[in-house]
């Protein structure tokens, strides 16, 4: 199956040849198609389409819109997506591991990658969100306590699973390439974006921002020596939707490409830091890390004690600091759209660092 290069690529006949070979087809003919780029600004590694679909008369009809996602057009959005794995591992999430846990994803009616190239193609349902999850505003306690409920099903599945050793190639766990730079990647954009960082934050997390140039590594390769688990990777509002029966909402989570094997914690710390309000957090820390471990048992996880949890919690709430720098690091911070994100970025993970005395676990 070719994989489109472009927009251009995405024709009636391409789209023809998917759906003939999709899961519940085949579908089709195909008519005719109508492209529509959405997603600008959100991203630069991918180009996301959505194609609004026509068939014949007597054709088994298939859905009538669907979602493309295409790698980016740029040589340094293939390249780093490459250097990271991107579009391999989303595609290996959707062929490989959505159908192994009851965790909410979009359809897939096609996937495939070229490791030649670094060309992928995913052509996902289309959904419609009911109601909004503002990353800014922060998460209310129903969504957040959704959230952290509807990801256990993933961690508890492949919670030491065996597999996850032949899984490193495409997915693999922090400490290993390519999460054995991150350390270093945080270092170089720590001296970007200290000074900037300066005016937004306090003293005491000026000398955390410092500190973890020499220490995040370490807290890195701890994520990934001990018990590990299949993990989103990049868990924030942003990639979630409500959809469905908007009286019962379901959560969908997307943009799997980051998908990586560490403590099931790792989530839920990224979830906390970068998408709760601190007030919120404050109320909810205790209870639902309480309430995620005791489903983690309850699915069938041992060996894991809340002890553990505890530590591994905080670790990743601290480790969560890095994508605000790294993130100062390669943006206008001239947007005001940017430079907001990202304050509320480090400010939120200052705020858990003094309320939770998180600089403790650096030496």
């Amino acid at each position: 199956m070719q994989i489109p290069e472009g927009a251009d690529g995405l024709t009636a006949a391409w789209l023809t040849e998917v759906l003939a070979q999709a899961p519940g087809g085949p579908f089709g003919p195909v008519e005719q198609v109508e492209r529509q780029r959405i997603g600008e600004g959100a991203g630069v590694l991918t180009e996301i389409y959505r194609l609004r679909i026509s068939y014949p008369a007597g054709a088994r009809r298939g859905p009538a819109s669907l979602v493309v996602k295409l790698q980016g057009s740029t040589p340094e959005a293939r390249q780093l997506s490459n250097n990271y794995g991107f579009y391999a591992r989303e595609v290996a999430f959707y062929r490989d591991i959505a159908s192994t846990v009851s965790v909410g994803a979009p359809a897939c009616y096609g996937a495939d990658f070229d490791p030649k190239t670094q060309s992928f193609f995913l052509l996902l349902e289309d959904l419609a969100a009911v109601a909004p999850i503002d990353r800014h505003a922060g998460m209310t306690e129903p969504q957040v306590r959704q959230a952290l409920r509807d990801i256990v099903p993933l961690h508890a599945r492949w919670w030491g699973d065996p597999e996850l050793t032949a899984l490193e190639a495409v997915i693999p766990a922090h400490g290993q390439p390519p999460w054995d730079t991150v350390g270093q990647m945080h270092a170089g954009a720590w001296a970007a974006t200290a000074p900037w960082m300066k005016d937004r934050i306090g003293p005491e997390m000026m000398r955390v921002g410092e500190r973890l140039c020499t220490e995040l590594q370490g807290l890195m390769d701890r994520n990934g020596q001990g018990q590990r688990t299949l993990c989103h990777g990049d868990f924030h509002a942003d990639n979630m939707m409500l959809t469905g029966d908007p009286a019962d909402p379901k959560l969908t989570v997307l943009d799997w490409q980051i998908l990586v094997q560490a403590p099931g914690t790792f989530d839920v710390g990224y979830l906390m830091s970068a998408s709760v309000a601190p007030d919120v957090r404050r109320q909810l820390d205790a209870p639902l890390l309480a309430d995620y471990h005791a489903r983690l048992v309850a699915a069938g996880v041992e060996g894991y004690g809340f002890d553990e949890c505890q530590e591994d919690y905080r670790r990743a709430l601290l480790i969560g600091f890095t994508y605000a720098v790294q993130a100062a690091s390669t943006v206008n911070l001239d947007d005001p759209r940017l430079d907001a994100l990202i304050t509320m970025m480090a400010t939120r993970c200052e705020a858990a660092c003094l309320d939770l005395g998180l600089a403790s676990l650096l030496h």
